[in-house]
């Protein structure tokens, strides 16, 4: 699975663990 939004669409493809790791950081800083 492939990241293509916000800040995190630089990144390589991501684990879908990871994947919810960032996007949950990033909905915890709003």
């Amino acid at each position: 699975m492939r990241v293509t939004q916000g800040c995190f669409s630089f990144l390589p493809d991501l684990s879908d663990e990871q994947i919810k790791l960032h996007v949950g950081y990033a909905m915890s800083k709003g």
